[in-house]
């Protein structure tokens, strides 16, 4: 093994990736030999693929550095929404599509077979001082100080230099959330990927490290006892690593990730250790790669679209529930109101489930106790979205000719919502009570939702009840703007067409101007030459509404 000096960190670097082949019981057998790019590494027919471009950058941060980036963008993104974000270091090495990684051909296999969302890759290579990039891309001479250095200049360097120039440059619309932002590099790289989320998890939920350094070059070594000694963080952490990685000066790799993975569980972190018999390289990595992407982005998809070809679709009213309520209030005497609950399939006691209270619209009411399974409730129906998403699901029925709330939602801008809610609202309010009461729910994890006249209904029921619910999805509704300030801290997502011409858009754009005005960060998706029918898209989007109402949980 070669003798590498902490002053040199071009040799450091050299030492590192490009060290000689280990000997493996007593042999010199390449333990890498058995990993090898899979099916869904390999280019496929039938798949859309995305573009891949290359850009150069001279960073501010890292004054005087010059470094290459690669931006992918997947075929099926059309920003109407936030994109996901996944930042590779070392990218010139994760972009190939003939090396062992060919993140872009994974990507593009997973997102269209929806295993993955729709995500925008971004591969950033170190940052070389010099007149030109060196002929090999892992000799760039500030690689060690930006990847190896314990401190959140590289975080920055990211976040608030290029992420930003990207998503200008390429009209990107980026989400913000740390839930839609993975970070991922090898060796030194995949130090740098852990020290990005774990300086600021609030711009970086999800780490991915392949063969991570996490030995004494520049500190990395410390990390399992800080780990320790400190509250956990809301990041999810997939380690990679073998047992041939290298054994020098700096530590042993491989001890070193142990070491890490017994951190991590000691504090209870959302984490995955895949270990195997690779040396210092990225075919183990590479090999799991897909299976690595699932595990991180578990809970931002429903599952493969596809439903198997025996599979027949799932009546609601054979799911949901016929349920009864006792009321007396306003116009009502004693009277019955019959409503539709479906429980979580296969539920175990002593577990708890999240539940969603779904408001329908105005061509649901009735009496039938049927009409309003509709929609969401039907969807949420199905195999595929009960087994994926176990939970819940409330669904009264408002009589006819009635609303859940008695204003005009034709209106141009906003409306004055009444100081009391609604009869309507009043036997949801105690349908909501009744269900919290008798039914194993986790309150941390309530969601409200609702499209059209439920949309209202959403705004409505979502600013009485704002410290209830851990998120409110409206669809082609439309709120009291004034009372906004109720739901500055409750997640917001909030879809309407362009082309509505029930409920205008302009009453869903001035109430997320309002929330983000009174502090909120709603997400808005609008939805380009879409009717009075946003909810279709919205709601059967395999990672969008859905997937995003059953991440949040209120603390």
């Amino acid at each position: 093994m070669h003798r590498i000096s902490l002053l040199n960190p071009v040799v450091l670097l050299s030492a590192v990736m490009l060290s000689p082949l280990p000997l493996v019981n007593g042999t010199d057998t390449d333990p890498d030999a058995i990993y090898e790019p899979g099916p869904e590494s390999q280019r496929q027919t039938d798949v859309p693929q995305g573009e891949v471009t290359r850009h150069v950058w001279n960073s501010n941060i890292f004054e005087g550095t010059v470094r290459e980036y690669y931006v992918y963008v997947p075929k099926q993104y059309d920003g109407t929404q936030p994109a996901c974000v996944m930042v590779f270091q070392d990218g010139h090495s994760y972009v190939s599509e003939d090396g062992s990684v060919r993140a872009p051909v994974v990507f593009d296999n997973l997102i269209h077979s929806g295993d993955l969302p729709v995500t925008i890759g971004i591969f950033i290579n170190p940052g070389h001082k010099g007149d030109k990039q060196p002929e090999n891309r892992w000799r760039a001479n500030n690689r060690s100080f930006e990847y190896d250095t314990l401190s959140d200049q590289y975080a920055k360097f990211v976040v608030e230099e290029l992420l930003p120039h990207i998503a200008s440059e390429h009209n990107l619309n980026l989400s913000s959330d740390p839930a839609d932002r993975a970070i991922c590099g090898a060796s030194s790289g995949g130090t740098c990927a852990f020290t990005a989320a774990w300086t600021h998890p609030e711009w970086f939920g999800k780490v991915l490290s392949h063969i991570g350094s996490f030995t004494n070059i520049r500190g990395g070594h410390d990390y399992p006892a800080l780990i320790r000694k400190t509250e956990r963080k809301p990041i999810r952490v997939f380690l990679q690593d073998g047992e041939n990685d290298l054994d020098n000066e700096h530590g042993n790799w491989w001890l070193a990730n142990l070491q890490m993975a017994a951190a991590l569980k000691f504090m209870d972190y959302d984490y995955k250790f895949v270990t195997g018999k690779s040396r210092h390289s990225q075919k183990h990595g590479g090999a799991i790669l897909p299976d690595s992407l699932r595990w991180l982005w578990r809970n931002h998809t429903a599952g493969g679209l596809k439903r198997p070809e025996d599979e027949a679709p799932v009546a609601a009213v054979d799911v949901f529930e016929d349920r009864t309520l006792e009321f007396s209030g306003g116009q009502y005497r004693d009277e019955t109101f019959h409503y539709r609950l479906m429980p979580p399939p296969n539920a175990e006691d002593g577990e708890e489930y999240p539940l969603v209270l779904f408001l329908h619209g105005a061509g649901e009411r009735g009496t039938d106790n049927a009409l309003q399974l509709l929609y969401l409730p039907e969807q949420m129906a199905q195999p595929r979205w009960r087994e994926r998403f176990p939970c819940y699901v409330l669904a009264p029925q408002c009589r006819p000719n009635q609303r859940w709330v008695e204003v005009d939602w034709g209106l141009p801008e906003t409306h004055d919502a009444p100081r009391q809610p609604d009869d309507q609202m009043k036997v949801v309010m105690q349908l909501l009570e009744k269900t919290l009461q008798e039914e194993s729910i986790d309150k941390r994890r309530v969601y409200l939702t609702g499209l059209s006249m439920g949309g209202v209904g959403s705004w409505d029921l979502g600013v009485r009840r704002s410290s209830l619910f851990a998120a409110v999805a409206t669809i082609c509704g439309g709120a009291d703007n004034s009372t906004l300030q109720a739901l500055n801290d409750v997640p917001m997502w909030i879809a309407h067409g362009d082309a509505d011409t029930v409920v205008p858009v302009q009453r869903s754009r001035l109430a997320v101007a309002a929330l983000k005005h009174a502090g909120g960060k709603p997400v808005y998706v609008e939805l380009p030459g879409v009717g009075h029918n946003a909810w279709t898209p919205s709601y059967l989007d395999n990672d969008g509404l859905v997937p995003w109402l059953f991440r949040q949980t209120k603390p």
